[in-house]
């Protein structure tokens, strides 16, 4: 987007320009600009290299914003192995310096939203390999300047083209005439140390800073009269400039980007002392912008997409990339994004969006964020499950599948703290069971699945269910035991009951015998009862005058004699036929 509007930008200048050069020719020339290459000449060898730059003269009036050309030269002689533009003059380019060895021609076009002023800007340099002997002319075939007055003025005045010599010995490069300086008077004192500098904005030299407004800081000498400063894109300049005062620290208006130089120098009563150089990297602009595309591969479901994208940083170059989703945040490498795609971790079903920052060695930042989704597979179906099981049972679930070969995670537990899961897998037609190994105390179990194939793609989970698991009861848990126990009671139950009949039978062999012993003693009683009755009545019977009361206490003896007797006899043959019925009854 950026390079559109440059493109737009340098565009209508150029429109502008052609517009004013053939309304306003005479103002045209009144501010003559030139294209020119330097070195304009020089010998050299053949298979050998060297460099050209190409070069403007802003000439009078304003300055120039831009430029653009064509390059002709010869590739029979020379070829063209490299262009550079990092230390151009322009930082807008609507065509980057491209080369074509075939056609034996460079085109470029830049610009700068600043205005160029001065005889010596370069835009690009070429290095050019020499191929064989003889004269290599490098020519401008067409050329524009533009002023930089709001207008796009064409300033443009002419070419300055070159020759290079191309020869098989050795050859010596010509040098730009400079003119000799004039020879100071030499010192008479000792002259003022190498300056240490320091930088709290840009401390070390080797590192890349964001921040365009350089500060440094130095120290003073007691004896010194004058200090030179400069910033310049080379390394060894002998500092020139004329500062007012003796300043101990300065910061600088806002710099391009790119490589510099501070150069410092002490001048004291006896002249000036060496100068001190000190590197300085600049990158203030972040890297190019950029835009996502998510790749699936055509397939909705794929869980890790390739997220596409490609940017790049003129300056100092990319450092690393992060990556945001959510609340995760990953660094990771310019090499792990090489060809040019980032791939997901595998990713569960739903919507993201994920955010790319692109961030350069000067810590500048550019980020572009893609949102997408990640269909689920189709869930699998539970087709048999137990509602209730005794915890000693083996707990087996089967079911169905719109997959062949893919695996099946099985969720079983008491709560989100003690769920566990468990994998199976389908067979070819998408089937498959599971059996449960392990033990389950007893309580409510929910259980569900969920499918996950090879890629790391996943389900939506199945309908749960609920099984509750019991404990089996006395029987079932002791079954064996009691059986013994129970063996063990009757056979007891049985001795003692032998061994209560046995007793029993002795007992009433015992009592029959008894009984047997006192009817026989009864019966023998009681007749001697009658006889001693019988014998007492016959005495009474034979005394004269028994009274009528002794009549009676005779009848009444006998009586309750017969009396006991039926009773006695009756009660021994009552407890006879007791005896007799239980015998029965054993």
């Amino acid at each position: 987007m950026r390079k559109f509007f440059v493109r737009i930008f340098l565009l209508i200048f150029l429109y502008s320009a052609c517009f004013s050069f053939f309304i306003f020719p005479v103002a045209a020339q009144e501010s003559k600009a030139t294209l020119f290459l330097s070195p304009a000449s020089g010998n050299y060898t053949v298979n050998k290299s060297f460099v050209v730059k190409v070069m403007v003269n802003s000439g009078e009036g304003v300055g120039i914003n831009a430029a653009e050309g064509v390059i002709n030269y010869d590739p029979s002689y020379v070829l063209v192995s490299k262009l550079s533009n990092a230390s151009s003059i322009f930082k807008l380019w609507t065509t980057d310096p491209t080369f074509s060895n075939s056609d034996g021609k460079i085109t470029f076009g830049g610009g700068s939203p600043g205005a160029y002023k001065g005889s010596a800007g370069e835009i690009f340099n070429i290095t050019f390999t020499a191929k064989k002997s003889g004269l290599a002319n490098v020519t401008f075939s067409s050329g524009i300047v533009l002023a930089a007055d709001g207008k796009g003025t064409n300033v443009f005045g002419g070419f300055g083209h070159g020759k290079y010599t191309i020869s098989e010995g050795a050859a010596s490069q010509e040098k730009p005439v400079t003119p000799t300086p004039p020879e100071e008077e030499k010192p008479k004192g000792l002259l003022p140390p190498t300056p240490e500098v320091s930088s709290e904005t840009h401390p070390i030299e080797d590192v890349w800073y964001s921040n365009n407004e350089p500060e440094f800081s130095w120290k003073l000498l007691a004896d010194l009269v004058g200090v030179s400063f400069e910033i310049d894109t080379e390394e060894k300049t002998e500092s020139t400039a004329k500062i007012e005062g003796v300043l101990e620290s300065y910061k600088f208006e806002p710099q391009d980007d790119g490589e510099f130089y501070f150069h410092i120098r002490y001048r004291n009563k006896f002249g000036w002392g060496q100068s001190s150089h000190r590197k300085l990297l600049i990158d203030a602009t972040p890297p190019n912008p950029f835009f996502i595309t998510v790749d699936n591969e055509g397939d909705p479901t794929n869980p890790t997409p390739k997220l596409k994208f490609k940017t790049n940083d003129k300056t100092s170059g990319i450092d690393y990339y992060e990556v945001v989703s959510g609340e995760t945040r990953k660094k990771i490498s310019v090499q792990d994004v090489e060809k040019g795609y980032y791939k997901t971790e595998p990713l569960v079903p739903r919507e993201y969006t994920y955010t790319i920052a692109a961030v350069d060695k000067a810590g500048n930042a550019a980020s572009s964020s893609a949102t997408f989704i990640i269909e689920p597979l189709k869930a699998p179906i539970i087709t048999s499950i137990p509602k209730v099981i005794i915890n000693k049972d083996e707990l087996i679930i089967r079911g169905t599948s719109f997959y062949p070969q893919i695996n099946v995670e099985l969720f079983i537990g008491k709560d989100e703290k003690s769920m566990k899961s468990f994998m199976t897998q389908t067979d070819n037609e998408g089937n498959w069971s599971y059996f449960h190994k392990e033990k389950l105390e007893k309580g409510d179990y929910e259980i569900w699945a969920r499918l996950i194939d090879n890629r790391g793609a996943k389900s939506l989970d199945s309908t749960k269910y609920l099984l509750t698991v019991v404990s089996p009861g006395i029987i079932e848990s002791f079954g064996w035991l009691i059986i013994v126990i129970l063996l063990i009671i009757i056979i007891i139950l049985i001795l003692y009951i032998l061994y209560q009949r046995n007793k029993y039978i002795l007992e009433k062999r015992r009592i029959k015998q008894e009984t047997e012993e006192m009817k026989s003693k009864l019966g023998k009683i009681f007749a001697a009862l009658r006889e001693e009755v019988d014998e007492l009545i016959e005495l009474a019977d034979q005394r004269p005058g028994l009274s009528e009361s002794e009549r009676r206490v005779k009848e009444k003896l006998q009586e309750s004699l017969d009396i006991s007797e039926e009773f006695i006899t009756k009660e021994v043959e009552d407890v006879e036929k007791e005896i007799k019925l239980k015998e029965r009854k054993l």
